[in-house]
């Protein structure tokens, strides 16, 4: 192909899902998204994008070609974080994608323990649950192991999460959720069957449900770790659910220095938190 740099634009709407999304995450706008297509489509003798129910999306007819420009793009990263590091600059921006109470409460806190290893990475944060595909991002953890992708995956511990409610009304059927984005995330479809109707109030992240919790007196769903915190509230027996949580990156980033770096830190974090200690989620590893 003789223009490189269109297939970064074909890549960014696959990754992102339509051209509009292309062009905002791209920093353009989708009149420069079109006119790229349009080139590669007189290259190709056909149309890489096609309209969608949601907007214009790439032809299936290329996937073939967007899943090579995937690992061209990974190798690229992995080759640049390789030269840099070696001569002492920061690695290219290592985004990770995981909940809010992952990144708050297990990565965040270990940064402060391993700052002198960590010194060249460059790391961003990004709220993102029940992920299932990179989407743009480097590495991903999430209760949902990657069903398709060139992706390498690995289980790296288990949080516990338990149905607590007020201890002055431990069989009330009044309670709080998380958003219907993740109601398929399965404590909470067991906590629907517990409470026998759906929660009063949703919120996005565990933090919030605690906060609403103790304003409200209502029963909820919590991590163990931060349920044995919470005064006036009680966990209710057999309502507890281990969730595996897997961590899943690129295989054409095998033998990145800052994945490496990364990837090794995110492990050690999770085997010295409490929240993968505490209750039954007892399991970390490989």
């Amino acid at each position: 192909m003789d223009r490189w740099d269109d297939l970064k634009f074909l890549l960014a709407i696959e990754t992102y899902g339509t051209m509009a999304a292309a062009a905002r995450a791209l920093g353009t706008n989708p009149a420069t998204v079109s006119r790229r297509m349009e080139r590669m489509a007189d290259e190709l003798g056909m149309n890489p994008v096609i309209k969608t129910s949601t907007g214009w999306g790439t032809n299936p007819e290329v996937q073939g070609l967007i899943e090579a420009s995937d690992r061209f793009h990974e190798e690229v990263e992995r080759e640049k974080n390789r030269l840099r590091l070696k001569h002492g600059l920061q690695s290219t921006e290592i985004r990770v994608a995981c909940s809010s109470l992952i990144s708050t409460h297990i990565l965040i806190p270990a940064l402060s323990e391993c700052s002198q290893e960590m010194a060249n990475i460059q790391i961003s944060f990004h709220n993102r649950a029940m992920i299932e595909t990179l989407s743009g991002n480097d590495v991903i953890i999430s209760v949902l192991r990657p069903q398709a992708g060139r992706l390498i995956s690995r289980k790296i511990g288990a949080i516990t999460v338990q149905v607590y409610a007020p201890d002055t009304d431990p069989e009330t059927h009044d309670w709080v959720g998380l958003g219907a984005e993740i109601r398929d995330f399965e404590p909470m479809l067991l906590a629907e069957r517990h409470f026998g109707q759906p929660p009063r109030i949703q919120v996005d992240t565990f933090d919030h449900l605690q906060l609403v919790m103790r304003s409200t007196r209502l029963a909820g769903v919590l991590p163990v770790a931060s349920g044995v915190d919470m005064a006036g509230f009680v966990a209710i027996p057999g309502t507890e659910k281990a969730c595996d949580l897997y961590m899943s990156y690129h295989e054409s980033r095998r033998g990145d220095p800052a994945i490496t770096q990364i990837t090794g830190f995110i492990a050690e974090s999770f085997a010295n938190s409490v929240y993968t200690r505490v209750g039954n989620g007892m399991s970390w590893g490989c």
